[in-house]
């Protein structure tokens, strides 16, 4: 399931202004034809900050749960030691 808020190809042709005034404010959305995702519309440019929305969902989102086994993997591997202590 997307973050971003879903607008169909229909409702854009209908009232494109509200969603462009959103994505003015930071907003991403999803385009939908029939149900099916085929465009992301997001802001132009983006300035230093992030939106809540963004960040909420960056914590929000659970981790890969193999990543954890991958670096401990990785570091099994690899040398890990200070190089200013040998």
């Amino acid at each position: 399931m997307s973050a971003e808020p879903t607008i169909s190809v229909g409702h854009l042709r209908q009232n494109p202004t509200e969603m462009l005034r959103h994505v003015k404010e930071g907003t991403e959305y999803v385009l939908t034809d029939h149900g099916t995702p085929i465009a992301r519309i997001v802001p132009l440019t983006r300035g230093p900050w992030v939106s809540d929305q963004r960040m909420r969902h960056a914590f929000q989102t659970p981790v890969d749960p193999g990543w954890r086994h991958d670096l401990e993997e990785h570091r099994a591997q690899t040398d890990m030691q200070d190089p200013f202590e040998r």
